[in-house]
Order: structure tokens, then sequence, then C-alpha cells
């Protein structure tokens, strides 16, 4: 029987410092049946002239514009999809892969029927984990230091986008990225849709990457900044769309994230942090139709989803 089929989606913008080490690792992967697309959201740094020329073998698609990271990625996996792809890889360009990253990942997907899964992530520069599974992932770091005697996959809330294989079941069935993040909070978001509708997803120990973070968020203290409001602004919008929760649930939700970053600007006696916050605030007051609609039609999937029914026919 052949191996699932798989699209490894690489977007880029200016990643001219990362790529070619990158793609250089994924041509080494130990996997007898993928396909790699970079896709390029504008890039202006010489990045894309240099994969043409280096890795003849990668199919470039340039989007021309930066449309960020889930409507650059979804354009891609438009892409994969109509090419047969079964799997979903997204992989971010300042990363590297070890040779056997990709193969435990398939066959655990495969073969315990985890819907959404993601790499361990190492160090950019050494064997060490990194920042993101030191942070989000802390109770787990003596099992994942010891792959070979770890369990061959972890259920956890959500997996991060820079390494992340998606069946394409899931994408059919629960959606693809939604674009109302643009970018950081969209990786979470999925795997929150997935797993209300029953599908698990998994921490896979065997698989192994280094990932720098940040990489095309390093240029000035600009870009800096509008990540940070970025991430902040995105965990509102996460918090009053969970399908699970009522509309009741979501607005306290809110209202308790608002309280806690409020709290925590006091103390620090930051004028700008407060104005950024409320920034924010007056943000999701103009997005707030289209929030109420994504929480709408995600509920809506939700409500349909065989765990919900099986869930509540139980408890009636």
């Amino acid at each position: 029987m052949p191996s699932p089929r798989v699209a490894i989606l690489i977007l880029c913008y200016n990643a001219l410092a990362w790529v070619e080490r990158c793609l250089q690792s994924v041509s080494e992967t130990r996997y007898d049946n993928f396909r790699v697309y970079l896709l390029d959201n504008g890039s202006t740094d010489g990045s894309i002239p240099l994969v043409k020329r280096r890795f003849p073998w990668v199919e470039v698609i340039e989007h021309g514009a930066n449309l960020g990271f889930c409507e650059g990625n979804n354009r891609g996996i438009a892409i994969a999809l109509a090419d047969g792809a079964s799997r979903i890889v997204l992989l971010n360009p300042d990363t590297w892969v070890e040779p056997d990253w990709l193969t435990p990942l398939v066959e655990l997907s495969e073969s315990a029927g985890i819907g959404i899964a993601g790499a361990v992530q190492l160090d950019y520069y050494s064997l060490e984990f990194n920042r993101w599974t030191r942070t989000a992932v802390p109770h787990l770091l003596a099992e994942l230091a010891c792959p070979e005697k770890a369990r061959p996959w972890i259920p956890v809330e959500w997996v991060e986008g820079s390494c992340l294989l998606v069946k394409r079941e899931v994408l059919d069935q629960v959606g693809w990225l939604d674009p109302i993040y643009f970018a950081f909070y969209e990786e979470i978001d999925l795997c929150r849709r997935a797993r209300a509708h029953g599908f698990s997803v998994g921490l896979i120990p065997a698989s192994r990457i280094h990932h720098y973070r940040g990489g095309s968020w390093e240029a000035d203290a600009a870009v800096t900044e509008e990540r940070r409001y970025r991430c902040d602004r995105n965990q509102f919008v996460y918090e009053l769309t969970d399908p699970r929760r009522g509309l009741a649930g979501n607005l306290a939700a809110w209202g308790r994230t608002l309280l806690t970053k409020a709290r925590v600007e006091a103390r620090c006696g930051s004028l700008q942090g407060g104005a950024v916050l409320w920034r924010i605030q007056l943000d999701l007051l103009r997005h707030g139709r289209r929030i109420w609609q994504k929480w709408r039609a995600d509920r809506a999937v939700w409500r349909q989803s065989p765990s919900t029914r099986q869930g509540e026919s139980s408890s009636s």
C-alpha cells in the first residue's frame, strides 16, 4: 500500500536568512511521498530567486502580497488538496528538520487516528528544547527528553503552526485556517475546532524539528510591536469564538481576559500598553459582526459533529 501523499507548505515573507537551510534539510527527509510548496507573501529580499535557482524541485507559488499566515497558507492548501494530498504539513521557514521528522507524523496520524499532529521543537542551534516547548508543555519535558521511552503520541490541546500536520478529513469537516486571525492563534483555533469535532490533537515525541521562532518578525521595533498587538488582539478573538460555549460564556471569557490584561498594564504603569489594550477593544467592536458570524458558523459545525450528537444523546 503506497504511503499517504503529503504536501509540505512553507509560507515565506522575506525569509532569506532561513529558507536555504530549511529546504536543504527537507530535501534529506526520509519519506517517499511528499511534495514541497513554497508560498511567498510578496518577499523583496531575493529569497525567491535563490529558491528557484537552488531548489528547482520546489513548487514556488507567489501571492504577490502579504496575505498573512492564514490566507497565504489557505491558498496553498487549496492547491495541495487539488493535487491529491491527503496530509498537509505547515512548516515555518525558520526551521530545519531532522531526517526522520515526517514519518512518525504520518504514521501516527494513520494508525492512531490523530487529526492534527505536531513535532517536538528544539532550539535552532542546539539539541535543547526551544521556548515554545518549555512554556507550552513544561509538564512533558521529562518524557520528551527520552523519545525512545515516551508514549508514541501525547494528547495536547494544540500544537504550533511552525510544524503541524493536518489530515484532509479534518480540513473537509471543520474548515481551514480562519483569516480573521491573519497571524497568531489561527492554529490554536484550528486545533480547538478539530477537538470540538471529535478529532485528537497529538504531540509526536519521535518527530523533531529545530525552530528559531519569530524569524520574520524581527525586522525592527515597529514590527515587534505589531506582533504583540496581533497576539493580544487575537487572544480576545479566540476567547469570543469558542464553539463549545454559548454567547454568554464567551463574553465572560472576554471579560476575564480584559481584566487580567488591564491589571498587568496597571502594575507595569504602562500608558502605552493601556492605549494598545483599548485600541484592541475598538478593533473588536469594528469587527464585532464578523466575530459573531465566526462563532455561529463554528458552533453550527460543532453541533453537527458525531461526537457532539453522541454526547447530547447520552446526556438526554
